[in-house]
């Protein structure tokens, strides 16, 4: 199945469970009402099934919450003016390259519309967003039961294929308590998500000795990720999985020997490729194409360094996938934590920053400031996405 089955899949699904769902509800209503709330492409499940459990935890371990939400304010107060600036400046070097440097793409993932992963990418992608999110409602909801915030309920939900999940405070409670454990509450979702990023961006460079409880910590040749449809390497049957250990003789221990020996080829030459699949070898002759960027022969491959697995019953490709959802990780988290501090109707940093602006006494000021700021980073962050989208 491919990602665009897949998600015509999803949104035929959809359809099926909103139209039962506003069916069950106007027909039942009462008890059904007030655990399910149903929109087109929008589920959420409420339940007050964790609410103890989070309570007792955030008591519990209230002076370890109590450090993280004020660990959270610091990050919370550097990660509100960091977004800002830095979408500021990224805007800056879309409308001035030549002056302000290169911009960074700013590209929200939609699937289907700005991203296409391939399916297995995909589940990869959901199960770290699943974490990030949980994480993220987690420690809201510890660091405001250490803050004598009271829970409202708790719940998981999911918009299109992604999955989401929530803890809701109780509003009178949020509204006794005092700034400082306001703050802390709406920072310390976002500044676990920083943390988590940086445990992945750690794991990642650590990555051989993350896997080495079942494979070498010393790459033996590249890894096979991805094949060029009607490219030589498709044509003679190699596959995502199998590790190019050698060409033409000479040892490939990693992808710079690999870059390095391509380099040097030409189109239409003839190599033998040694094909480690299964911890057996065999060889391959093909003859490589022309490369569309260089002059050189063109195999049809995307790898990475392989690490040769200790058993036959451990599946080559399993490396990658690891890899993968640590790059994910480490992308999704960080950027979560960075985006979600922006002052943005929705999202933790409007009322972070709501909190920060609560002691200027003229409302009207404070409103007037607040509102701006709103307005400001919403213009500013979808001129990003929009500018991005037309690179």
């Amino acid at each position: 199945m491919d990602i665009y089955t897949f998600l015509l899949s999803i949104t035929i699904i959809w359809l099926l469970i909103f139209s039962l769902l506003t069916f069950l509800k106007r027909r039942k209503g009462g008890k059904l009402n007030n655990i399910i709330d149903v929109y087109p492409f929008l589920l959420l499940i409420k339940t007050k099934y964790f609410n103890n459990a989070i309570v007792n935890a955030g008591k519990k371990k209230s002076k370890l919450w109590n450090l993280i939400g004020e660990l959270s304010i610091v990050y919370g107060l550097s990660a509100l003016f960091y977004a800002v600036f830095f979408f500021i400046k990224n805007l800056i070097a879309f409308l001035f390259p030549s002056e302000a440097g290169t911009a960074s793409t700013v590209i929200p993932l939609i699937f289907g519309i700005t991203f296409n992963p391939p399916l297995d990418q995909l589940i990869i992608i959901l199960a770290v967003i699943v974490i990030a999110v949980v994480t993220h409602e987690l420690f809201h909801g510890l660091v405001a039961t250490s803050s004598n915030i009271d829970l409202k309920s708790t719940g998981a939900g999911v918009v299109y294929v992604i999955p989401m999940a929530f803890v809701e405070l109780d509003e009178a409670s949020i509204e006794k308590a005092n700034r400082r454990n306001k703050l802390k509450v709406y920072s310390a979702g976002s500044f676990i998500n920083l943390l988590e990023g940086i445990l992945f961006l750690i794991l990642i460079i650590t990555f051989p000795l993350i896997i080495a409880w079942g494979f070498s910590t010393a790459p033996s040749g590249v890894l096979v990720i991805a094949t060029v449809p009607s490219s030589p390497a498709e044509i003679h049957g190699i596959h995502p999985g199998d590790a190019i250990v050698a060409i033409d003789g000479q040892i490939i221990n990693n992808i710079t020997a690999f870059t390095n020996f391509l380099s040097k080829t030409k189109p239409n030459q003839t190599v033998v490729i040694t094909i480690e699949r299964d911890l057996r070898d065999f060889n391959v002759t093909l003859t490589l194409a022309k490369n569309n960027y260089t002059k050189t022969g063109f195999i049809g491959v995307s790898t990475l360094n392989y690490y040769r697995p200790y058993f036959s019953f451990i599946p080559s490709i399993l490396q990658y996938y690891i890899y993968i959802f640590l790059a994910w990780g480490s992308v999704i988290c960080l950027s979560l934590a960075v985006i979600n501090m922006l002052p943005i109707p929705m999202l933790d940093g409007d009322k972070f920053l709501g909190e920060l602006l609560g002691g200027i006494k003229n409302g009207n000021l404070r409103n007037a400031i607040w509102n701006i700021s709103r307005t400001a980073s919403f213009l500013i962050l979808i001129i990003n996405i929009v500018l991005s989208l037309h690179m």
